[in-house]
């Protein structure tokens, strides 16, 4: 036990009588997947100080808030969220994070699909110095440290330059990063083997954490989904962290029905002894841009110069183009695909699908899509690519906690947690509420091994939530994708209220968390 441990409590019990707040008659969902109860929270400076019956032991409160009819939570960790990627240099306005406070969401990931940052410290510090409205941790990204030493390479790196790689993981764990992700989907990501991407993600073995990933396949691109979850186990046993398949899902009509196979594969792997989780996001829409839904990864090899090259020969065109052709045959087609964001270039385009622009240019969907492609178009879209039966067998599995995979664009980033609480806890419902707060806090602070956080509980950091039942829902939709969602009615970070009376304050109590 740290030795803080026992004064902290000890200075509980003495000022047992005062709290900053007085959270009463709130239905309590703890975090740790316990059945709710009725009890009161207490709140002093930064930490939970009080739980129980606050009459009974006469507490005094500088402020109480009455939480008859409402949910008591830990505030929600957001493992796998694009909300404050280059959160150092980010405005205020971003910094505040807004949208993920009105979802209760009170501590986000930086670092996703392998875009972390390798200078940890730095960024956790200048983004807390400068003032954040949630929590930050950070996983170091395999593709920035690859990106550093090979730049756009399709080539294997050499011995030289995995040492070089592992050097920067190392850096980054020692400066308290909670993992490494990586995004082999993406190139240049996707040019490294399995054993390229093992001999760097183990230099992180000695600091322990989570391998995140937005794997090599998700549907039948390359390798196949269940191939794909197999080299995600492999590569986070063999380098001795937990394995966590980020965003979960099975995409396109080629895997649909294959969410069973996928928890099977993962089960199996830890009745052998390895740790994997998965976390998802309640949508069928995913989120990506043009070219990685799209385009080849051979095609995208060295970069917009060597795009160009390749399109101006007729037959690589042509393969690249048939190529496309079965992408977007797997998405769905090209009434699938939204285009969602982008570039003020791409604005006159923004809430059309790809069927839209085709037949407005005259032209067939995938020569549409490269066109733009070359020209400098290359925008988000939003690929309608998952089914609901899949959506709920993940959802349901013990082990898959809630994550946003939240960005530019999608209401996911606005809407992902109080859109599972009213589609499938309150509506369906898919499962229960406890269970529903513990995916979304509890579990992911042991998985990533996050101190103090993700429970009610006396001496745990304040970061505490109230909503409505019968209000909370999202507003985002994919037309309308940055509408705040409703029912969140107290927000507080680190004891200070970041949403009051259903209201973001503007606080900016947030701090950088880096691993112990």
């Amino acid at each position: 036990m740290p030795a803080f441990v026992p004064f902290l409590l000890a200075l509980t019990v003495a000022q047992a009588d005062s709290v900053d707040v007085l959270i009463r008659r709130g239905t309590v969902h703890d975090g740790s997947g316990a059945p709710p109860r009725t009890t009161d929270v207490g709140i002093r400076g930064d930490r939970i100080v009080f739980l129980g019956d606050a009459g009974t032991a006469g507490i005094r409160a500088a402020r109480t808030i009455d939480a008859s009819g409402l949910m008591v939570a830990p505030g929600f960790i957001d493992p796998h969220t694009h909300v404050l990627e280059g959160v150092a240099n980010a405005n205020e306005e971003r910094r505040r994070a807004t949208s993920a406070l009105m979802q209760g969401i009170t501590t986000v990931t930086v670092g996703p699909d392998g875009r972390g940052p390798i200078d940890v410290a730095q960024v956790l510090g200048t983004a807390q110095a400068r003032g954040i409205g949630v929590n930050v941790y950070a996983l170091v990204g395999f593709g920035t440290v690859r990106q550093r030493v090979l730049g756009n390479s399709s080539a294997p790196a050499t011995k030289a330059q995995v040492d070089s790689m592992r050097a920067l993981i190392d850096q980054a764990m020692r400066e308290g990063a909670y993992g490494v992700g990586s995004g082999l989907f993406y190139a240049p990501q996707s040019y490294s083997s399995i054993d390229e991407v093992i001999a760097v993600i183990s230099a992180a073995r000695p600091y322990g954490g989570v391998y995140d990933t937005h794997q090599r396949d998700e549907s039948s691109y390359s390798i196949g989904l269940l191939n794909s979850v197999r080299e995600a186990i492999r590569i986070g046993r063999e380098s001795g962290l937990t394995t966590n398949v980020g965003h979960v899902k099975a995409l396109g009509v080629d895997v649909w029905g294959y969410a069973d196979s996928v928890l099977r594969l993962m089960r199996e792997a830890r009745a052998s002894g390895h740790m994997v989780v998965a976390d998802q996001y309640p949508w069928t829409a995913s989120g990506t841009g043009l070219s990685a839904a799209l385009k080849p990864r051979w095609a995208q090899a060295g970069g917009r110069d060597s795009l160009l090259a390749r399109v101006s020969d007729r037959a690589t065109r042509d393969r690249i183009l048939a190529e496309m052709r079965d992408n977007l045959r797997r998405r769905g087609g090209d009434s699938t695909i939204l285009l969602i964001n982008g570039d003020a270039d791409a604005r006159p385009f923004i809430g059309k699908t790809l069927r839209d622009v085709a037949a407005a240019r005259g032209m067939p969907p995938v020569e549409t899509a490269l066109d733009m492609i070359v020209n400098g178009l290359d925008m988000g879209v939003a690929s309608f690519n998952m089914n609901e039966r899949d959506i709920e067998t993940f959802m349901r599995d013990p082990f898959v906690m809630t994550g946003s995979d939240g960005s530019g664009g999608h209401p996911r980033l606005y809407g992902t947690y109080p859109r599972k609480i009213r589609r499938y806890v309150l509506d369906k419902p898919v499962i229960t509420m406890e269970r529903m707060v513990q995916s979304s806090s509890g579990q992911v602070a042991q998985v990533y091994g996050i101190r103090e956080r993700g429970e009610l509980k006396v001496g745990h950091f304040a970061d505490v939530i109230v909503f409505d039942p019968a209000t909370i829902r999202e507003m985002a939709t994919y037309v309308e994708p940055e509408r705040l969602s409703v029912g969140m009615r107290w927000v507080f970070v680190n004891g200070k209220a970041a949403v009051e009376g259903g209201q973001p304050t503007g606080v900016l109590a947030g701090r950088g968390l880096r691993k112990r």
